[in-house]
């Protein structure tokens, strides 16, 4: 039977980023993947020029209500949330308690879109004060989380910038169930690497693997749907990060070789090779899950 998974995320008509990644990604995966806008923009907003319309909280509302009304609620075993705003943000939150009304164990994967890391090793917000202190306080209620390093610290008060420090700080976020943290710097026998972490209970996960020096809008997007793609379907959570590590790796190392910041990806990308994982400690559940 398949799975269904309700993404609330910008679309974007030119480029790869928010639900217009997510999306047919996760259709790729064999998931039954909803995409529904918190914005329709012309394309990323951190080009020159950007166009768009905001959907606000109300709309949100009516779109869940009408989905509701036909009985398509029932069907959402995970939501999927990427940039939100005070005001789109609490609707989000109404989402997932009306498909957990249908479905206790109904997931909330969060991906807290806030920040990144400057070259430099600093913490960059490209997020308003408000919206920064209004996920905060709303990541406590996911059931997953996806940071990236900065977002890490900002969520836990911490500036983490080694793997024992990211891993720490991960430990110290109460609520979700599973915290899976990206772009941690690695160091490998020949070089610089990059590292995934995922803190679930007494349990760390570590994946890494070759640094590729580049930034690409969407790589986030794309980590997060993978990852939650193989979580919904039941993939331990060991699995599900490797799996999300190889296939964003796989795109990633395809686009550098093209002009632009678009993603370079294809649907053949839902076969690839998941990076190997190894545990840290063993002690912890070997699903990702709500209890019912």
């Amino acid at each position: 039977m398949s799975v269904t998974v309700l993404s609330l995320q910008s679309h974007v008509v030119q480029g790869t980023v928010g639900n217009s990644i997510a999306v047919p990604m996760m259709r790729a995966m064999g998931v039954r993947a909803w995409g529904m806008p918190t914005a329709l923009l012309s394309n990323h907003n951190g080009r020159s020029s950007v166009a768009g319309i905001p959907i606000d909280s109300e709309q949100i509302d009516a779109m869940v209500s009408a989905l509701d009304a036909n009985g398509e609620l029932k069907h959402v075993d995970a939501v999927l949330s990427g940039y939100l705003t005070p005001r789109t943000g609490p609707a989000v939150l109404r989402t997932v308690e009306r498909c957990r009304a249908h479905h206790p164990d109904t997931m909330w994967i969060c991906d807290p879109v806030m920040a990144d890391m400057t070259p430099d090793g600093h913490i960059r917000a490209y997020a308003p004060d408000e919206t920064v202190a209004w996920m905060k306080q709303a990541v406590h209620r996911a059931d997953v989380v996806v940071p990236n390093l900065a977002e890490l610290g900002i969520l836990t008060g911490t500036e983490p910038r080694t793997l024992d420090e990211a891993i720490d700080a991960a430990h110290s976020l109460t609520g979700p169930r599973f915290v899976v943290v990206t772009s941690v710097p690695y160091r490998e026998d020949d070089g610089d690497a990059i590292a995934m972490i995922g803190v679930m209970g007494e349990r760390t996960i570590l994946t890494h693997g070759p640094l590729l020096d580049n930034h690409f809008n969407g790589s986030g997007d794309l980590t997060t749907a993978v990852l939650t793609a193989e979580l919904v379907k039941g993939t331990s959570p060991d699995v599900a990060l490797g799996k999300a590590a190889g296939v964003v790796h796989d795109v990633l190392k395809r686009t550098a070789t093209h002009p632009g910041d678009e993603l370079d990806w294809w649907p053949e990308d839902a076969i690839a090779q998941p990076w190997k994982t190894v545990i840290l400690a063993p002690n912890a559940p070997s699903r990702v899950g709500r209890s019912s």
